[in-house]
């Protein structure tokens, strides 16, 4: 997955496909590849709104080696994330099932396996569907400060998960949430900032030198100046 926040509006293409570890090569060649169950990714509209567009294995299955459009799309805010099915809902591999996900004006893309995903919600949809619902309803005041409250209530609710590695933004911020249990070299989020532009993604997209890790428990947010600040969520995370 990854996202970026930038001051200037930038092509999606120029990160998405045409970066040397694009989220398209990470999608056919990186970590545990191909990932290629679901593509999905959401962008700041020039009216402020957050559009998303989403495909399925199916989709994605008549372009194997790009995506279904060329992402004719400038933003100075986006999401976009190439899914890998956990085994557990393999079977669920429709645009329906794609990140990101939008709810109550969040947008979420997550990676892991939340096994008991239905202490977060008895709704329908796959764990990260679940996620996002929960989060809406419970980070409130939508806060740095707020969000982290709701990842020590979230870690208190969910106790048997692989990585609750995700991407999440309202509309004005940009926040990377790193959380894992198991695989470390697998369950990895990196962050470069310049002075035009922030970038996370689960792999760096370039071969620029200044791309940091996310630490297990680290929060990191993107304020709409693209001042960056790393918070420490202290919780007890399962073994």
């Amino acid at each position: 997955m990854l996202a970026f926040m930038s001051k200037e509006e930038i092509p999606l293409r120029k990160l998405f496909i045409e970066a040397p570890n694009s989220l398209l090569r990470m999608s056919l060649q990186g970590k545990n590849s191909p990932h290629r169950h679901g593509f999905g990714y959401t962008w700041k509209s020039e009216a402020g709104r957050m559009e998303r567009r989403r495909y399925g294995q199916e989709d994605l299955a008549r372009t194997p080696d790009s995506f279904p459009n060329q992402l004719q799309v400038i933003t100075t805010l986006a999401i976009g994330h190439v899914r890998k099915a956990s085994p557990m809902y393999r079977g669920r591999t429709t645009a329906r099932e794609a990140h990101p996900f939008i709810a109550e004006g969040i947008v979420l893309a997550h990676n892991g396996t939340i096994h008991d995903a239905e202490h977060l919600d008895s709704g329908p949809g796959i764990d990260s569907q679940r996620l996002a619902r929960w989060l809406a309803r419970v980070w409130h005041p939508r806060t740095s400060e707020g969000l982290v409250h709701s990842f020590g209530e979230l870690l208190r609710t969910v106790r048997d998960f692989t990585a609750i590695n995700f991407l999440l933004t309202e509309g004005a911020h940009l926040y990377a949430f790193c959380c894992y249990t198991r695989n470390p070299d697998y369950y990895t989020l990196w962050y470069r900032a310049n002075a035009g532009e922030v970038v996370v993604a689960s792999e760096p997209v370039d071969r620029a030198s200044n791309w940091q890790p996310l630490r297990n428990g680290e929060l990191l947010l993107v304020r709409p100046d693209l001042q960056v600040e790393i918070r420490n969520i202290s919780v007890d995370v399962p073994a």
